[in-house]
């Protein structure tokens, strides 16, 4: 089992211009928040209590250098206006530059634009010397090891294998691989498009269990994997993210030469990477969460796997989570009842979130994930229709880790108007946006901010509070966590200073805030 491009199941393009990478984007944010008011940045912000954060690093999240207001109007009476006033282009950029809180609940292999994958599988000097091959073509169907799956044929086009499986094939199979390389325009936006949820009809099925298996082996690659990490960090930087809690695989990673990496060997490569300079300059910290597939049958066995390994490196694993579509009932909470408490007699302070809710139908498995030992709750959809449990989770330690887009694109709320998200807010029980599988999506973290405030109308205390919820029921060291969360008070009232009643549009107007397909498309923002 491989549980590094799975993370999640078994089984329009993106920003392409190169956003991430633009020198003037690049220089105009390193102006800084921390630069603006003087303010105190982490002096620790990764692995293993060192410090990955050069002291003058800024501090993430667009900065405008305008000027703080000089009598700033009280920033909750001026979001009110903000939001009566403002284009939605001038609101989400407003809400682009303003700082946020961690992503907590957010899928490795799923976390990727679709650009950046091909970006990265397509350059040897970062992805390990590598070159990939994919299915532009398929001539007829016929069965091989490789290819063969499940299901109807076509939907195996635009499938990613390695040099050396590609070179396992037969001449007649080789005839319809491509070097990925090689693409042209318009194969590179088919290929792209393969691997979003970007048209009419697209859902559940299409994401489980066909978008994670055309990743192919692209999704094992290490090299591949912690280079595209590096370039996500800089984009949730750019949105004033400081946290990600990332669930990944342990186990089954592979070298630029086919070969299987020790989950040891594995974690010092994924280190080394994050303590490269290119890394600590995006000022994001990095957390990881075991991820078991749970209808599996050797599920328990992997529960087991993680535990040990999160107990064994505590510097960079915090969490244990459990993922896989609810509807395929072999996973059913209660069934991994004995195994939790097995570790829980054995294991203390590792943390447990776990995916539970998501799905259309009543049922009690929210309730039976938080007797497992869960403190979160991986989307919570169903949560409304068990009043019991919703009544015990106001005002307690328990959080639900909100999806809004991949709740709408999955089909688990088609209308977002009817998400039970502010339902939950309002009602006292702990709430954090977060992104899922955001690549997959081509969206953002800003994203699920504007759809959450333009669908709910949230307060900016409520947008705070947000913040500051994923930083408190984060899974981080206790020292990480209150560094952060001083961090996020300090950007949040730098940012505020900057705004008055007069001034928040000609502030707001110089934010260069980027969106991404489903921004263009479904939100229809068409920013400068």
């Amino acid at each position: 089992m491989n549980n590094n491009q799975n993370d999640r199941d078994t089984p329009s393009t993106a920003s392409s211009d190169g956003s991430a990478q633009n020198p003037g984007r690049r220089n105009w944010l390193k102006s800084g928040l921390a630069a603006m008011v003087g303010m105190p940045l982490l002096s620790k912000h990764s692995f293993a209590g060192e410090s990955l954060a050069p002291a003058s690093m800024p501090a993430p999240g667009p900065v405008i250098s305008a000027g703080a207001a000089n009598t700033p109007t009280k920033m909750g009476l001026l979001f009110e206006d903000i939001k009566k006033e403002a284009s939605d282009e001038m609101l989400y950029k407003f809400l682009y530059a303003m700082p946020k809180g961690g992503d907590i609940h957010h899928h490795l292999g799923g976390g990727f634009l679709p650009y950046m994958w091909l970006m990265i599988a397509t350059d040897p000097k970062r992805n390990g010397g590598q070159r990939f091959y994919t299915r532009y073509k398929i001539t007829e169907y016929r069965p091989h090891p490789l290819l063969s799956r499940p299901g109807v044929s076509h939907i195996f086009q635009w499938i990613n294998l390695s040099e050396d499986n590609y070179q396992k094939l037969s001449t007649s199979h080789k005839a319809d691989f491509k070097p990925l390389d090689e693409l042209n325009q318009q194969q590179q936006a088919e290929w792209m498009s393969a691997i979003v949820l970007d048209q009419d009809g697209e859902g559940r099925n299409e994401f489980f269990e066909y978008h994670w298996s055309r990743l192919g082996d692209m999704g094992s690659s290490i090299h591949v994997l912690s280079e595209l990490l590096v370039e996500n960090m800089k984009l949730f930087g750019a949105e004033g993210v400081t946290y990600l809690e990332i669930q990944r695989g342990a186990f089954g990673y592979l070298d630029a030469n086919g070969d299987e990496l020790a989950a040891e060997v594995a974690d010092a490569f994924w280190k080394d990477r994050l303590a490269q300079p290119d890394a600590l300059a995006t000022g994001v910290t990095v957390r990881w969460q075991g991820i078991v597939i749970r209808f599996t049958p050797d599920a328990e066995m992997y529960v087991r796997k993680y535990y040990a390994h999160i107990d064994a490196n505590r510097d960079q694993w915090v969490g244990i989570n459990m993922a896989g579509r609810e509807d395929d009932n072999r996973g059913f909470p209660r069934r991994f009842t004995a195994v939790y408490d097995e570790m829980l007699r054995k294991y203390p302070g590792i943390g447990i979130s776990i995916h539970a809710g998501e799905s259309e139908k009543p049922d009690s498995y929210i309730r039976d994930t938080l007797r497992l030992g869960a403190t979160r709750i991986g989307h919570g959809i169903n949560l409304l229709w068990d009043a019991d449990t919703m009544l015990r989770m106001r005002d307690s330690k328990f959080l639900v880790e909100i999806n809004l887009i991949s709740n709408e694109l999955l089909g688990y709320v088609p209308d977002l108007d009817l998400h039970p998200f502010p339902i939950y807010l309002r009602q006292g029980i702990p709430c954090c946006l977060n992104t899922d599988d955001r690549g997959m999506w081509d969206s953002n973290f800003t994203d699920e901010v504007f759809v959450a405030v333009k669908r709910f109308n949230l307060s900016w205390q409520e947008l705070k509070q947000l913040g500051m919820n994923s930083y408190q029921h984060s899974f981080a060291e206790p020292n990480l966590k209150q560094q952060l969360l001083e961090n996020y008070t300090q950007r949040l009232d730098g940012f505020e200073a900057q705004f008055s009643q007069s001034n928040w549009q000609s502030v707001t107007n110089q934010i260069p805030a980027i969106t991404h397909g489903y921004g263009m498309k479904d939100l229809g923002l068409q920013l400068a």
